[in-house]
């Protein structure tokens, strides 16, 4: 990596992952908010609100439909503000090797962006948790959070204005990002992480972003610990 990279002002991120299990169903309700700056804290970049119904077919293997709403600001003033819908797909397979937790994930999301053309995108991302305390996963663990996500434009449209045609160059790679971090369990089901991140879009110079997450997993009806 360039000592330019290295320089760069980091951008923030502030986000919520939550899971809700619907009972003793095969069902949960997946619940997201990001909040996304241009610098690393304030002239704020993007909002982003997700949510879908999962299916879990087993213990390693679930499918999720839902939604996504993302208000975006350019960097600066004026910030020309401009919003987007999302209505995306998933899938979402977990696996275990040896202490390691591995997750891959593979979405398709149709995205309608206002002022532009419709336009579609395929994800993949590979997910390894790695634990670096006895108590592991569970309450007091600390762990390693690593994952690698590709961004493929998948349908003509990407960021070409309405009426402008579009043309093949607008498919193939969009992004990539890359992502290191270190996660401490509040409690079995409540999780904190905070890492680094890498990325880089097409056609522009690469990012780096400091991500602070929250990550919740309850059941509706069930007591918590």
């Amino acid at each position: 990596m360039s000592s330019a990279c290295l320089a760069q002002s980091p951008k923030g991120w502030l986000i919520y992952f939550g899971n809700t299990q619907l009972g003793n169903s095969k069902f949960a309700l997946h619940h997201e908010l990001q909040l996304r700056d241009h610098q690393f804290i304030g002239d704020h970049n993007q909002t982003l609100l997700r949510f879908g119904l999962q299916y879990n077919m087993s213990k390693k293997v679930a499918l999720t439909a839902g939604y996504a709403y993302v208000h975006n600001e350019k960097m600066g003033s004026p910030n020309a503000p401009f919003s987007e819908n999302r209505i995306y797909q998933e899938a979402l397979i977990k696996h275990q090797i040896s202490i390691l937790q591995l997750r891959h994930r593979f979405r398709m999301e149709e995205r309608f962006v206002e002022n532009r053309q419709f336009s579609g995108r395929a994800r993949y991302s590979l997910f390894l948790d790695i634990p670096l305390t006895p108590k592991k996963m569970a309450a007091g663990g600390v762990y390693a959070a690593l994952y690698n996500e590709l961004f493929i434009n998948a349908i003509y449209g990407g960021e070409q204005l309405i009426g402008v045609p579009s043309s093949p160059s607008d498919t193939g790679f969009d992004r990539n990002r890359l992502y290191s971090g270190v996660g401490y369990k509040l409690r079995d089901n409540l999780g904190v992480q905070i890492g680094y991140m890498r990325q880089n879009v097409k056609g522009q110079s690469g990012t780096n972003q400091v991500l602070l997450s929250l990550h919740h997993n309850f059941k509706l009806g069930a007591t918590q610990d």
